[in-house]
């Protein structure tokens, strides 16, 4: 592992553990429990990280270049994930898994390379490694959706919030 790299590598692999902790005592009731209709669950959002994963697992190993609009195959691709939360949530782990793997396999002039090549046609103001850590960042934005989704799910019980349910800095 080169050790420039080491950072990236430990960032992605707390924000897995982060992660991971967030669905502990998920009760199937929460799966699929939204604050509104239109709202997201933790079972969508839970497939789109799995399919998104893919992808930059994909752009990490191949190359290949970061979805930016949605072909036919891309649209056919998307459509064949359904909504197993189980099942999902275990390729989501198994592909992560390769991603930090396949990240430490690699130099920074290598990651650079594939982070130009994922995000081709993105513009020109993105990080050179981003691929390195853009999984990570995009993890840890849907964390912290399903840690509120999980509040709001035991405030509209009139139970405790889960997560951080007496931090001093709000108001009670």
């Amino acid at each position: 592992m080169d050790a420039a790299l080491q950072p990236l590598i430990e960032m992605n692999t707390w924000v897995w553990k982060r992660f991971k902790r967030s669905l502990t005592e998920l009760s199937p009731d929460e799966i699929d429990w939204r604050p509104l209709p239109q709202a997201n669950n933790i079972n969508v959002i839970v497939r789109h990280l799995r399919l998104e994963a893919e992808w930059h697992l994909d752009c990490l190993e191949h190359g290949a270049p970061m979805p930016n609009e949605i072909t036919q195959e891309d649209q056919r691709r998307i459509n064949s994930v359904g909504l197993d939360f189980d099942r999902n949530l275990r390729e989501l782990e198994e592909l992560y898994a390769r991603f930090v793997a396949q990240l430490g396999k690699m130099t920074p002039a290598e990651l650079k390379k594939q982070s130009a090549l994922a995000y081709r046609g993105f513009g020109d103001e993105l990080p050179a490694h981003m691929l390195g850590y853009h999984q990570a960042i995009h993890l840890a934005g849907h964390m912290a959706q399903i840690s509120t989704l999980r509040n709001l799910y035991r405030k509209t019980r009139g139970e405790a919030a889960r997560f951080f349910p007496d931090n001093p800095t709000y108001p009670k």
